[in-house]
């Protein structure tokens, strides 16, 4: 049984750098915002991979800052040391438990700094078995929203559909992430791979989060965004508040139906607005190194509130807004506040001005 254990990633970590995995800073940064059971993943996953890379954490993080600061050809080190680590692991598994293999370690760059985030492009998993998925379309979502009964999980199933993150990403956004203003950028990194998503506050979330602050009071910095009576949701607890809002509006028989397929949806949105496919991967969470395209953050940010501007017509869960493919009439403008219904009709206004241009027939 003792040496069994003797065997595991952790035990040889721990004899090759003299120490557990989880004394060196740079883990620990990288594991500072998630649960428990993910700090387990993390340890058990990254302690192998270290130990194959023949590098402490620590040390990869000082050389992958070194490296990038020279900005040559030795940029891209560690993103090919991880494809080949990749081919590594498909020898033995499947390709679900390689996609997380690499997602911790992507993840471990990424929670030290932004900076440090591996560059793999969209990297492609054998599949074990074909999953049959659902993506609910705006009138689908917007039925579901509005049977929700509390800004909290308004607000939650706005992140899921209009920013498409998942339970666990959601679980992990701090209160002093989210900014209050429609609009506004903000980001974090998938659980699930590790890869930047770039969020951007649509109407509905900015409103549902300054609502759903006064009913949960001013939280401190470090605290996780939602909590419930039990205490914080964790990724389960976002799960079942999306899960019961699709059974309460009577879509949980229909197969494929999953928190997750809010992302599907979100997904179709944006191809329907037309976005590009780089911009389109990177808010879905898919593609890294996207600022280096766009001259640098400030560029990338105002380039993904325009992309939003351009998809809210898409993803609107109010009434106002909705367009139905980007042109339309507005509704229901009287039911939101005075400076939400001023921000849809400029936005409205933007839509027709551009049809006009384009010479389009408006309906």
């Amino acid at each position: 049984m003792g040496q069994k254990k003797e065997k595991t990633g952790e035990y040889l970590f721990k004899q090759k750098f003299g120490r557990p995995i989880e004394e060196f800073v740079t883990f620990q940064n990288a594991v500072d915002t998630v649960s428990d059971t993910t700090k387990k993943e993390y340890r058990f996953k990254l302690s192998k991979f270290f130990v194959w890379l023949d590098e402490d954490p620590d040390q990869a993080i000082a050389k992958r800052k070194m490296q990038l600061k020279a900005d040559d050809e030795s940029s891209d080190h560690y993103e090919r040391k991880v494809k080949t680590y990749k081919k590594l692991l498909e020898k033995t598994q499947t390709g679900r438990t390689v996609a997380g293999e690499i997602g911790r370690i992507q993840g471990f760059f990424t929670n030290n700094s932004s900076r440090f985030s591996l560059d793999l492009g969209k990297m492609v998993y054998n599949k074990a078995r074909k999953v049959e998925k659902y993506s609910p379309d705006n009138l689908v979502c917007r039925e579901i929203y509005s049977f929700c009964d509390s800004a909290r999980d308004r607000l939650i199933f706005a992140l899921a559909y209009q920013n498409g993150l998942a339970p666990v990403d959601i679980a992990g956004i701090k209160c002093a992430k989210l900014p209050t203003e429609p609009f506004k950028y903000y980001a974090g990194s998938r659980a699930k791979t590790g890869e930047i998503w770039h969020g951007i506050t649509t109407p509905e979330i900015a409103q549902e989060f300054l609502a759903y602050k006064k009913i949960r009071g001013e939280p401190t910095n470090g605290e996780p965004l939602f909590k419930s009576r039990e205490g914080f949701l964790d990724a389960a607890g976002i799960s079942q508040v999306l899960t019961t809002l699709i059974k309460k509006a009577g879509y949980g028989d229909v197969t494929g139906f999953k928190p997750t397929a809010l992302r599907d949806g979100l997904e179709d949105a944006l191809v329907d607005a037309g976005l590009p496919n780089k911009v389109k991967e990177a808010m879905m969470g898919h593609a890294g190194g996207i600022e280096h395209q766009y001259g640098g953050q400030k560029k990338m940010e105002q380039r993904f509130v325009e992309a939003m501007k351009k998809l809210y017509p898409f993803i609107s869960l109010t009434n106002a807004a909705n367009m139905g493919g980007g042109l339309g009439v507005s509704v229901g403008l009287s039911d939101l506040n005075p400076e939400l219904q001023t921000l849809i009709s400029k936005l409205i206004e933007e839509k027709v001005r551009e049809a006009l241009q384009k010479n389009l027939q408006l309906p």
